[in-house]
């Protein structure tokens, strides 16, 4: 199997409809799915972009071991960020699929754009498009500049 090193494991409470999303709202390559009965208890997905390609597992909640999927609408712990060539088709592309934007498309400085989706499975998902030219600082200067607007708005 050709599998990112990184491999997140998504837990759905859904995962034939979350896979369904992917697929669908991320362009998502199914790899393989693996059921016991009705159960999906793991699949391998691939989503790919100019970038490359990284691949995550959705799979059935199991509460006795652990894995709760989130609420649609609820906290998560973690979130997901797909580097695309545009922002604005991608996130575009997850809300005709189903999707609830979080964060339409804007641009957070020159050369960083960026958008967020709730998908029905209640992930977060990201879609930066970011030019070959930004740099480490000029994320930092803007992560500055959001944090001193944040502080002053409260």
């Amino acid at each position: 199997m050709d599998l990112s090193t990184l491999h997140p494991n998504v837990t759905a409470a859904d995962p034939r409809a979350a896979i369904d999303f992917y697929v669908a709202g991320l362009g998502a390559e199914v790899i393989d799915t693996i059921t016991a009965g009705d159960t999906i208890i793991h699949s391998d997905l691939r989503v790919t972009s100019s970038r490359g390609a990284s691949t995550f597992t959705v799979a059935a909640a199991f509460p006795s071991e652990g894995a709760v999927a989130p609420e649609p609408d609820g906290p998560t712990t973690g979130s997901f960020t797909l580097y695309v060539d545009d922002a604005d088709d991608a996130h575009a592309r997850a809300v005709a699929a189903g999707a609830r934007s979080t964060q339409e498309p804007g641009d957070w400085f020159p050369g960083f754009r960026q958008a967020a989706v709730r998908c029905p499975a209640g992930q977060r998902w990201f879609f930066a498009q970011v030019a070959d030219h930004v740099t480490a600082a000029d994320v930092q200067r803007a992560s500055d500049a959001w944090m001193a607007d944040a502080g002053s708005a409260g």
